[in-house]
């Protein structure tokens, strides 16, 4: 499964790879797993108006883990009994929480 994630202030974002064990999406699509953190990796902070088109930020390699839980209470086709049955998920920034990218309604 792989899991990636764009919230940039999040404690389990490790080079936009999610490292949580469990993740659990709510039934808006959120992902109640964030926890937020003012600790920003320097690999995950950009300077846009110096590197633009010039460098990529590091990303994580695949994280590919069948042991991750992925709890859904979201109206989803992936959901199969509250499991997220994906084959990864892309958790993005939105303006206070971040939100399941996969979501895909039933």
């Amino acid at each position: 499964m792989d899991l990636k994630c764009k919230k940039l202030n999040c404690k389990y974002n490790n080079c936009f790879a999610c490292m949580s064990k469990n993740i659990n999406v709510g039934a808006n699509c959120e992902c109640a797993t964030f926890e937020k953190t003012d600790r920003l990796d320097e690999k995950q902070k950009q300077d846009v108006g110096a590197t633009m088109f010039e460098t990529a930020p590091d990303i994580h390699p695949y994280r590919h883990n069948k042991l991750v839980g992925i709890k859904c209470d979201a109206n989803c086709l992936f959901n199969k009994n509250n499991d997220c049955c994906a084959n990864g998920i892309c958790v993005c920034e939105d303006k206070s929480h971040a939100t399941c990218a996969t979501y895909i309604h039933k």
